[in-house]
C-alpha cells in the first residue's frame, strides 16, 4: 500500500490472497496477479464475480476473440483484478494491449517458481521483470508459501527487488501436529485413523487407482469417503467436491490435483497414504488441515517400499536427453502436430492414452512429458478443470427479438442471465448442470442451445474442455533442431536428489521434534519442541499415560455420556487402541460404564 516493492513468505492458508486483492480494491486501477494455477485462477475469480467484484483471467484454452475481448476491457478498466499464467504475458497481443493498463500492483503467486532452486521451477517467471519497464512504478508483490533462503533470494534478484520489504510469518504452526507412521498394513491403519477423529479429512494418494481402492477400504470401514482425481470427468470432481465441501463427504481420497486454493477451514486431518517426493509438497498439503486454527493433524504413512520408490525416484523424474527427445517426436506424432506447425495451439491430450498407445513406461513417460513443460516447450494441464465460459456480446435490444423469433433460445439466454448477473459484461464460468436442473431442461439441450447461441453472435461460448490438454509454446521442432538445456536439467536432478534425502531424512527421524526439522529445512530456527508429533510423544515422560488417564476420565464425567468414537475424537495423537484399553480399565475400576451399544457413561 506504501508502494514498496514486497516479498511474503506465508504458509499454506495464511491468507496470500487477500494480500493482493484488499489492496487491489481499495485503490483506483486494478492489479495483475501472475499465476501458473489456472484451477486457483478459477477458482478466485468465480468467488469475485460472485460477491459483484469485476474480474477475469486469461489462460491457453481462450480463443482469439475472447482474448482480445477480454484484454480490452482490462484497458478500459473493466476489472479489478485480472489473473494470468506467466506465459502469457510475453504474447504479442498481451504486450499491445498492456500499455494501456491503469495498474495499482502487480502480483506474482507460487514466487518460488522463479527460482531454478525452487521445486517447481517454470522458465516464463524469469521474464515476469520485463513487465518493469512498462510499469516502473508499479509496486511488485512476491508471494510463497516455501522457499528456503537460497530462493528467497533468487526470487529478489530474479524479480529486479531493491530494497524490498519482506515479511515472513513461521512456517510452524501452533494447531497443526505432525505425525509420522511406519506401517506393513496400510488400508487398516488409515482406516483406523480416520474412524478416530471427527471432522472433515483429506487422504492423499499418488496414483488414482490407489484413490479409488483407499476409498471403497474406508466405506468397507463405515466411513463416508470420496474420490478425486484427474482422470475423472470434470462433472464429477466438481460433485465430489461439493460433496465433501458440505460435509456430505467425511474423507477425500485424493491426488495432488485437489485441494490447490481450496478453502476449507474445518480439515481436522491430512494424511498421505504415500510418501512425497519433497518436503515442500509435503508441506503445502499437509497445511491445509487445521485453516479455522484449531487442532489438526498431519499423519504419513510409510515402509520400506517408499523408500526405494524415493530412491528411485530422480532417474525416474530426469530421464536422458535421447529419451526427452523422442518423447518430445512422439506427442508431436500423437497429436497429428506437422514440423513447422502448433504455435499457441491447444490440443486435448490423453496421456495415458498416448503412453498406452506406443507402450511406453508409464512414470517415465509422465516425467518427461512434464519435464518439457518446466523446459518451456509446452503447457500440459493434466487436469484440464476448463470449465465453460460465457460472455454476452449482443445488445439487450436483440435479446427481446430474440425472444419473439426463438423462444427456447430465448428462454436460455434469459435464464443465463438471471442466474450470472457479470454474464453481460465479463466471460463468466457457468455450471452447465446447474443451469439445466434449474432451467428444468436436458443438459443436451442446454449444449445445443449455447451452440446456437454462439452461432448467432449472441454469445462468446467456449465449452468446457475434458480430460488433458496440452498447449504449444512453439511451432514442432524437427528432431534436429530441438535442443535442450541439458546442464540446466542436470542441475534439477542434482537438487531433486538433495531434496528425495530430505524426506527419506524426515521420514526415518525418530529423534528431532518435526517442527524443529521443518523450520531447519526452510531456513528458520525454532528450538522448542511442540510436545505434540510423533517424535515429542514418544520422548515424553511416563507419567504421561496417567495425565492422559485423568484426561479422559475428567471428559467422561464432563460429557456424562458419550460414544466411544467421540472419545477417541478428543484425543486423536492418542489412537484408537490406546482410548479402548484405557476406558475398558476405567471399567474394571467402576469409574466408568460401558454399554453394549459402545455408549460410555460416567459411574454414578
Amino acid at each position: 500500500m506504501e508502494g514498496k516493492d514486497t516479498l511474503a513468505m506465508l504458509p499454506t492458508g495464511g491468507g496470500k490472497s487477500l494480500c493482493y486483492q484488499v489492496p487491489a480494491l481499495a485503490q483506483d486501477g486494478f492489479c495483475l496477479v501472475v499465476s501458473p494455477l489456472i484451477a486457483l485462477m478459477q477458482d478466485q475469480v468465480m468467488q469475485l464475480q460472485e460477491k459483484g467484484i469485476g474480474a477475469a483471467y486469461i489462460h491457453s484454452g481462450m480463443n482469439a476473440r475472447q482474448l482480445h475481448r477480454t484484454l480490452a476491457l482490462a484497458s478500459e478498466g473493466a476489472y479489478r483484478l485480472l489473473y494470468v499464467a506467466p506465459e502469457r504475458l510475453q504474447s504479442d497481443v498481451f504486450r499491445e494491449y498492456s500499455a494501456g493498463f491503469d495498474l495499482n500492483l502487480i502480483a506474482v503467486d507460487e514466487a518460488h517458481c522463479i527460482s531454478q532452486w525452487g521445486h517447481d521451477f517454470r522458465p516464463a517467471y524469469r521474464k515476469i521483470h520485463e513487465l518493469r519497464a512498462v510499469f516502473p512504478e508499479v509496486p511488485l508483490l512476491a508471494l510463497t508459501a516455501s522457499a528456503n533462503a537460497q530462493v528467497r533470494e533468487d526470487i529478489l534478484a530474479q524479480l529486479r527487488m531493491h530494497k524490498a520489504a519482506q515479511f515472513r510469518q513461521s512456517v510452524i504452526r501452533d494447531n497443526l501436529f505432525y505425525h509420522v507412521r511406519y506401517t506393513e498394513n496400510k488400508p487398516t491403519d488409515t482406516g483406523r485413523l480416520f474412524s478416530s477423529v471427527s471432522g472433515s479429512g483429506i487422504l492423499y494418494c499418488r496414483s488414482r487407482k490407489r484413490c479409488v481402492e483407499a476409498a471403497l477400504q474406508l466405506q468397507d470401514a463405515g466411513l463416508k469417503a470420496g474420490v478425486y482425481h484427474a482422470g475423472m470427468a470434470r462433472e464429477e470432481r466438481e460433485q465430489a467436491q461439493l460433496q465433501w465441501m458440505s460435509n456430505r463427504r467425511q474423507v477425500m481420497c485424493a491426488t495432488t490435483a485437489f485441494g490447490m486454493g481450496i478453502d476449507k477451514p474445518d480439515v481436522r486431518i491430512v494424511a498421505h497414504y504415500d510418501a512425497p517426493l519433497q518436503m515442500e509438497e509435503y508441506y503445502q498439503e499437509a497445511g491445509r488441515a487445521g485453516r479455522d486454527g484449531r487442532k489438526a493433524y498431519a499423519v504419513l504413512f510409510y515402509n520400506q517400499g517408499d523408500i526405494i520408490r524415493l530412491q528411485q525416484s530422480t532417474e525416474i523424474s530426469y530421464p536422458p536427453e535421447a529419451y526427452l527427445k523422442e518423447i518430445y517426436q512422439r506427442v508431436g506424432d500423437y497429436l497429428g502436430m506437422p514440423v513447422g506447425s502448433g504455435f499457441e495451439e491447444l490440443q486435448a491430450f490423453d496421456a495415458m492414452d498416448f503412453v498406452h498407445k506406443f507402450r511406453l513406461e508409464t512414470l517415465k513417460a509422465l516425467s518427461a512429458i512434464r519435464l518439457l513443460d518446466r523446459e518451456g516447450f509446452w503447457q500440459w494441464n493434466e487436469q484440464a478443470r476448463m470449465q465453460t465460459i460465457v460472455q454476452f456480446t449482443t445488445r439487450r435490444e436483440t435479446l427481446e427479438y430474440l425472444q419473439q423469433s426463438e423462444p427456447a433460445l430465448s428462454y436460455i439466454a434469459t435464464g443465463l442471465l438471471r442466474l450470472y448477473g457479470s454474464i453481460f459484461h465479463f466471460p463468466t464460468a457457468i455450471q452447465e448442470f446447474e443451469v439445466s436442473k434449474l432451467l428444468r431442461i436436458e443438459k443436451p439441450q442446454l449444449d445445443r442451445g449455447l451452440q446456437r447461441l454462439a452461432a448467432l453472435g449472441i454469445i462468446d461460448y467456449q465449452p468446457a474442455i475434458a480430460g488433458g490438454t496440452l498447449y504449444w509454446m512453439h511451432n514442432r521442432l524437427p528432431p534436429a533442431a530441438l535442443r535442450l538445456d541439458m546442464p540446466h536439467i542436470r542441475r534439477l536432478k542434482s537438487i531433486h536428489e538433495e531434496r528425495v534425502q530430505a524426506m527419506i531424512g524426515y521420514l526415518q527421524n525418530e529423534t528431532t521434534c518435526r517442527n524443529v526439522l521443518l523450520s531447519g529445512y526452510f531456513g528458520e530456527t525454532v528450538s522448542e519442541a511442540c510436545g505434540g508429533c510423533d517424535v515429542c510423544r514418544r520422548q515424553s515422560p511416563l507419567n504421561e499415560v496417567q495425565t492422559l488417564r485423568e484426561q479422559v476420565l475428567a471428559m467422561i464425567r464432563k460429557e456424562q455420556q458419550l460414544s466411544l468414537a467421540a472419545l477417541t475424537a478428543a484425543f486423536p495423537e492418542a489412537g484408537q487402541d490406546h482410548i479402548t484399553e484405557l476406558v475398558r480399565t476405567l471399567n474394571d475400576e467402576g469409574l466408568c460404564r460401558i454399554y453394549p451399544t459402545g455408549v460410555i457413561f460416567a459411574a454414578i
